[in-house]
């Protein structure tokens, strides 16, 4: 990952997308149970033709952004597509979807969304150790999350080499007032 030419913004510049507790106020959409989650969220397989996500469980109709019930899928409008293409974000791409609202209809425009983007390895040993988390249990969260800042891509999204945890900068968060 060397020849990043743009400068780190720094650690307290960094969020962390993750999905919010699932409940009947989002809608779920679920791909075919044999789908490569991981390497689809890295961007790392992409579907030949459109993957079927159909609806799982809350709202009937999907909003700008849709939500897999696994891992962290995420499927984008084609106005949120627009906003990232429009902002010039980079580290994400999408694939072909066919997303199906409750009533089994095509949502037409939506894609999977991908992250591209890269960065070394979390190091777990810094940062604190969240409120009520033990350091013997292995999904223990932590306060910050820290990896080599030459190990940065320079993209606006971007997963660490050793894991899924999707990484962002507040450029995005100032996109997401946009939405």
């Amino acid at each position: 990952m060397t020849g990043n030419t743009k400068t780190f913004p720094g650690f307290d510049h960094l969020y962390y997308m993750q999905q919010a507790p699932m409940g009947n106020k989002c809608f779920y959409a679920d791909l075919a149970d044999d789908t490569p989650e991981y390497e689809l969220l890295r961007g790392e397989w992409t579907p030949e033709g459109p993957l079927c996500a159909n609806w799982g469980m809350g709202t009937p109709e999907p909003e700008d952004i849709a939500r897999g019930r696994t891992v962290t899928w995420f499927y984008l409008s084609p106005r949120v597509q627009e906003i990232f293409r429009n902002h010039h974000l980079t580290g994400w791409s999408t694939y072909p979807l066919a997303l199906r609202n409750k009533a089994g209809e095509i949502c037409p425009g939506y894609k999977g969304l991908s992250i591209t983007g890269r960065c070394g390895p979390i190091d777990e040993n810094k940062g604190a150790l969240a409120p009520g988390e033990s350091p013997d249990d292995c999904f223990a969260e932590r306060v910050g999350i820290f990896f080599d800042e030459s190990s940065w891509d320079g993209a606006d999204f971007f997963y660490p080499t050793d894991g899924v945890r999707t990484l962002a900068f507040r450029r995005n968060l100032q996109v997401h007032i946009l939405l």
